[in-house]
């Protein structure tokens, strides 16, 4: 037997391989094998796991040269082929929030300083058929004792920063919702403004639609305005007309009382320029909240530019008529 027994030494093995383990029961290729500074541990003659010279243990392969503790690496071919882990809890959820499995991250003294976990994300849980699940990111901040939540991704696929619950629900549902402090919100910072860099692009199927640049000084906010990208362009020919239906008006948002400000009214604006205007007039979702217009502001430039061409050209005109009357 490859087994030693004595009060000395206590059990040691030979230097055994994954088809002659050390020990073993009744199944003579399943058991520990004891290499060179290295346990092996082995199940029908094949080697699964190992504790090699560095204390590392490795699942899947039998070496490595990474600085790590633990390796988990898949199989050749097929849908393990990533080295899959698995954490599960020993029952389904019961309620929302109830965790499914944790990662978390400490020092010597096992006190929890970060977490990753996955928890029900209330709804109803059927095993293999319904599993609403979130994502949870978790840090210790400065001064503090346990980890807080900063990131989830809800079972819906959108992303929280900042605060747990949606509050942006009308009318776009977006997928990224940014809670700022009284300190700030969303920041972009570019490492090399030297030259003009663009920081953020908006795009559809057909392409880029804007885009936002910033060089070493200033912002430029675009939206696509190629010449390939448009037909029938014609002049407009109405612009001091169309100006004047305008109706430029003096307000404050009731949320804001103390603040009066220049503005114009959304839908009285949408029949003379609709492209500047979001939204319908007193459009409501389906609780019945109301779904605010909004106005682009910029999109009544061209207008405006050619309400003061038609005017400056009446001006150049009378002033003309003027000089050719001696007057």
């Amino acid at each position: 037997m490859p087994i030693t027994i004595n009060g000395t030494s206590g059990i040691s093995g030979v230097d055994g391989t994954a088809g002659t383990p050390a020990l073993q029961g009744t199944d003579t290729n399943t058991g520990i094998s004891f290499g060179s500074d290295v346990i092996l541990g082995s199940t029908g003659g094949t080697e699964r796991f190992r504790v090699d010279s560095s204390g590392r243990l490795l699942v899947g392969t039998s070496s490595t040269s990474a600085d790590l503790m633990a390796i988990v690496q898949g199989t050749s071919g097929g849908a393990k082929e990533g080295g899959p882990l698995m954490l599960a809890r020993a029952n389904a959820p019961a309620a929302d929030g109830y965790e499914v499995g944790i990662l978390q991250f400490a020092a010597n003294n096992h006190v929890a300083a970060a977490k990753i976990f996955a928890a029900r994300d209330s709804g109803t849980w059927t095993a293999g058929s319904s599993q609403p699940t979130r994502l949870v990111f978790s840090t210790t901040a400065d001064g503090a004792s346990s980890p807080t939540e900063r990131l989830r991704i809800n079972s819906s696929g959108q992303m929280l920063y900042g605060t747990t619950t949606k509050n942006i629900t009308s009318p776009n549902n977006p997928g990224f919702e940014i809670h700022g402090t009284n300190t700030g919100g969303l920041g972009v910072y570019q490492a090399n403004a030297d030259n003009q860099q663009t920081s953020v692009v908006f795009q559809n199927t057909t392409g880029r639609v804007g885009f936002i640049d910033i060089n070493n000084s200033s912002v430029t906010y675009s939206t696509s305005s190629d010449y390939r990208l448009k037909e029938n362009i014609a002049p407009v020919a109405d612009g001091i007309v169309r100006l004047l239906q305008l109706k430029p008006s003096r307000f404050n948002f009731i949320t804001d009382p103390d603040n009066t400000v220049d503005g114009f009214i959304a839908h009285e604006v949408q029949d003379i320029v609709p492209e500047a205007i979001s939204g319908e007039k007193d459009a409501i979702d389906d609780d019945g909240k109301p779904i605010h217009q909004g106005i682009d502001q910029s999109k009544l430039v061209p207008l405006l530019t050619a309400a003061l061409q038609e005017a400056v050209a009446k001006i150049e005109s009378l002033e003309a008529r003027l000089t050719a009357a001696g007057i």
